[in-house]
């Protein structure tokens, strides 16, 4: 746990995520990660100087009747409050809706059920368990498929909700969760979701397995590229040309001199 705890801290102290007097919903999904930020978390206020409450909140989607004993069992021994919420997003988005691409809308529901679960246990911030593979995994999605370079912020302000959700470990390796999870004995559940594996960020996942067989450590140099602002040197940070400019919002364009 040394390992999480030293990466939730690095984010919080860098990104300011947690302050006197939070209280913070943990979303828990069943996976390792979730797992992993809700019991570390609980760890992480007995030494921070900030004093702030966390509740873990998992919600079954209805797709399948599923055994959550281990998972409540686990919560009373390491003292953490955990509620499970029942709903039918699952049977709305492949039952109903049919969704033949399900994940976003899935998302979505998701993201306004979590929102009103936390505001009803008086919450004002969502922390969610996505790793440093989960920004990688995205900033590819967004790249290939969107034509964009883009990926989720480690905190984020939902006004239509009013709370703000805090992501503390972006920084922190899968493959570490994996063997931390393993380590701890902690009560993984499997995947509730009939297109677990089987999506395009699966297939981002095996383009990052690929690019470790050319590259040294490619997700620690992809994440450094993504976290410190002053390696980015795409077009609209350059000082090009007023002809070139064209397609590009001006307002975007910066003075800043080319390096290279």
């Amino acid at each position: 746990m040394k390992r999480v705890l030293g990466c939730i801290r690095r984010a919080d102290e860098r990104y300011g995520m947690i302050h006197d007097g939070d209280r913070i919903c943990v979303g828990v999904s069943g996976g390792k990660d979730s797992l992993l930020l809700l019991y570390g978390l609980s760890l992480y206020r007995m030494f921070s100087k900030k004093e702030f409450d966390v509740v873990g909140v998992m919600l079954d989607l209805g797709l399948v009747e599923q055994d959550h004993s281990a998972l409540t069992s686990w919560a009373d021994e390491v003292g953490v409050r955990l509620d499970i919420i029942k709903t039918d997003i699952g049977d709305v988005v492949f039952n109903e809706r049919k969704e033949k691409n399900p994940c976003a809308l899935c998302a979505k529901f998701r993201r306004g059920a979590l929102g009103t679960a936390a505001k009803e246990r008086g919450c004002n911030l969502i922390a969610l368990g996505h790793n440093r593979e989960d920004v990688l995994e995205t900033f590819l999605l967004s790249l290939f498929f969107e034509a964009r370079l883009n990926t989720f912020a480690p905190i984020t302000y939902m006004d239509r909700t009013d709370v703000t959700v805090i992501r503390p470990l972006v920084f922190f390796p899968e493959k570490e969760a994996v063997s931390a999870a393993r380590r701890l004995g902690l009560p993984v559940q499997k995947a509730n979701c009939p297109v677990a594996g089987k999506t395009k960020r699966e297939d981002m996942k095996n383009l990052l397995r690929e690019f470790r067989k050319i590259i040294p450590d490619p997700e620690m140099r992809l994440i450094k590229a993504i976290s410190d602002v002053d390696k980015y040197g795409m077009w609209d940070r350059m000082k090009l040309p007023p002809d070139s400019l064209i397609g590009i919002p001006q307002k975007n364009a910066t003075t800043k001199k080319n390096k290279e």
